[in-house]
């Protein structure tokens, strides 16, 4: 069974048993930038960078309209709920995401930015802050916020507080401002949370392995692995029907796909035309845009090169010792 942390609290909800598949962790150009940023503001370098600085201000002026004032502040705040006894702790931060520490029960995760503040409409109120980067639209309603907010809440630091603010800042790149979404929850909508998550891990770790496919999984590690994902993919390409691709179909499979794979060139072929129409590109979802551009690429010549090093007096050891040999795994058809 793997880790799932809070970021991973909507997948588990939908689809428990993808903790039972084997899971592939890659980190994207965009995940990287997340965590550069993230870093920025951890180290309380607000005005490094326009992003970095757009959130912080947003934050101030939250706070300031609201008339809220912060009497407690920890950033980067490891915390983990216990889906069996229905109570969070706070633990110390032995190293960034290191959740070692926590038991099988326990959902862990990191608050990006955890305060006690007083005023407004109620006296005394928990702020559950995370820090988003990204294009694509966040809200303070995510799975994620929740089971982060019900880690802190129902930890013994904070019985005495009864209302808890989920907050979202998200500073897009190129945007000179930040948008904030924020919602409220009371103690017994954060322990029905935890309920469900818990019901969720018991599916687990009893062996089942039902897998509920929906939006969760475009971020899932098991994606690779998962048999729902390939038996939906192959229903994409295989007008043979849908189904898992086992060894008797996969052959039948192979050849429905070469030809898949020439439609999508061709539909893709279709966008890049449109694109290249239209002066500022193709509008995609996220607020991105596909724009044609035009590249340069340079490559040299082995041959020539070589034939260079020899007139400079280069020998023939000198000249292998340049060339690497790699080998790797491929896939062909051949005759029977």
């Amino acid at each position: 069974m793997n880790r799932v942390s809070a970021s991973a609290s909507e997948r588990l909800l939908q689809c428990p048993g993808h903790a039972r598949l084997p899971w592939v962790r890659t980190e994207s150009e965009a995940a990287a930038e997340g965590t550069r940023l993230h870093a920025l503001m951890e180290r309380g370098q607000w005005d490094a960078e326009p992003q970095t600085y757009a959130a912080r201000m947003a934050w101030v002026e939250w706070l300031t309209e609201s008339g809220y004032t912060p009497i407690e502040v920890a950033v980067e705040q490891p915390v983990a709920i216990d889906t069996a006894t229905r109570r969070g702790r706070l633990f110390s931060n032995t190293g960034h995401r290191d959740y070692s520490t926590a038991t099988r029960e326990e959902i862990p995760g990191t608050i990006d930015l955890l305060a006690v503040i007083e005023g407004g409409s109620r006296m005394t109120s928990l702020v559950v802050l995370d820090w988003k980067f990204g294009r694509e639209p966040v809200h303070a309603d995510s799975a994620q916020l929740r089971t982060l907010a019900a880690a802190a809440m129902l930890a013994p630091e904070f019985a005495h507080v009864e209302w808890c603010l989920c907050i979202i800042v998200q500073a897009p790149p190129g945007c000179d401002e930040a948008n904030i979404s924020v919602l409220g929850y009371g103690r017994d909508q954060l322990v029905a949370h935890v309920e469900m998550l818990g019901d969720a891990l018991n599916e687990v770790s009893e062996g089942a392995v039902n897998l509920r496919r929906g939006d969760a999984c475009k971020y899932c590690p098991a994606e690779a692995s998962c048999p729902a994902q390939l038996a939906s993919l192959s229903a994409l390409v295989a007008p043979s029907g849908p189904g898992p691709i086992t060894p008797d179909r996969a052959g039948a499979i192979w050849l429905e796909l070469r030809q898949a794979k020439k439609r999508l060139e061709a539909i893709e072929d279709a966008c890049k035309a449109m694109a290249a129409e239209l002066p500022e590109g193709l509008p995609l979802p996220g607020g991105k845009r596909l724009v044609a551009t035009t590249r340069s690429r340079t490559t040299i010549d082995a041959k020539a090169l070589e034939a260079v090093a020899r007139q400079h007096g280069a020998t023939s050891d000198e000249i292998a010792s340049c060339a690497r040999t790699t080998s790797y795994s491929t896939t062909q058809e051949v005759k029977a």
